[in-house]
């Protein structure tokens, strides 16, 4: 009898036991499965060019390296955003420091709770503040206390730099980057990063670019690439331009974007061509245009 008792009191442990663990292994399972997951997101813009926020899975279909892929993974609701906002404080930008300043007062207000910024600046070195947060007084202190003008253009080690900053962040990560210049790394102290090695790593490593440029010598063909690779955008503005409602556009983008998730057919840690279309007449997506099908997260 007691022999009986014992086993019915180990067997009730034990059972215990896997209920305690159920939630436990039931985690593990959804993290080992999100981990081969694929996260696009994707901008939604109509005809006319105002952005489309309301579609659902079914209007979209995903091909990997040109095979159709099943979505695994949706949502039209708004996704926290961490973003990195360089700031082109080169020489040619002294006259337009305020107006910097005030504009990026707008996208830091157009924030929600849950996103998270850091603000750094280019010119004479390249410079992100540490404090990546979702506090606006924290970042308008940032604004009014560490802009610093002069110098020139170091554009391409800038968006690294602020990869760097962004490098152990989860989720989607965006470098926001204003500029009224091409790349230049005169009078810059530091090493002056290529073209090459910023396309390479925001493509590999998953990151999402935005620019806006200012009047001056435009946006380049390489700028224009680098956001159109990685899923972003970009805003070649003109004299009479509203920056103040350039920066909400990008917040709104970034708010209204759609995220969709596939699990790859094969893990083979080489790049795939990425293409996400809406199957919608007049609408058009724009997201990154690869990934890498790495076999360990």
């Amino acid at each position: 009898m007691a022999l009986l008792v014992n086993m019915s009191r180990a067997l009730a442990a034990a059972g215990a036991a896997l209920l305690v663990l159920a939630p436990v292994l039931a985690q593990e399972a959804t993290f080992r499965s999100a981990v081969r997951t694929v996260a696009v997101y994707a901008t939604v813009q109509d005809a006319s060019g105002r952005l489309v926020p309301d579609l659902v899975e079914r209007d979209f279909t995903v091909t990997d390296n040109g095979r159709p892929a099943a979505i695994s993974l949706f949502s039209n609701e708004a996704q926290p955003i961490t973003v990195a906002v360089m700031l082109d404080m080169s020489g040619s930008m002294m006259h337009r420091m305020l107006l910097v300043r005030e504009s990026t007062r707008r996208f830091v207000a157009a924030l929600a709770p849950v996103d998270r910024a850091a603000i750094g600046t280019f010119g004479s070195e390249v410079f992100v503040s540490p404090l990546l947060s979702g506090d606006r007084a924290t970042l308008n202190r940032v604004l009014s206390e560490e802009l610093w003008p002069g110098g020139g253009t170091p554009l391409w080690t800038a968006i690294d730099r602020a990869m760097t900053a962004l490098a152990g962040e989860r989720g989607r990560r965006v470098v926001l980057v204003l500029t009224d210049g091409m790349n230049s790394c005169g009078g810059f102290g530091g090493r002056c990063i290529d073209y090459s090695r910023v396309l390479k790593r925001a493509t590999d490593q998953d990151f999402m670019i935005y620019a806006i440029g200012l009047e001056g010598t435009g946006l380049t063909e390489d700028m224009a690439r680098l956001t159109a690779e990685t899923g972003g955008g970009h805003f070649d503005l003109k004299q009479d331009d509203d920056l103040d409602a350039t920066f909400e556009r990008v917040a709104d983008e970034l708010r209204r974007q759609y995220l969709i998730g596939f699990t790859p057919s094969v893990l083979d840690n080489r790049s795939h061509k990425l293409d996400v279309q809406v199957e919608k007449p007049g609408m058009t997506a724009r997201a990154r245009k690869s990934y890498v099908a790495r076999r360990d997260p």
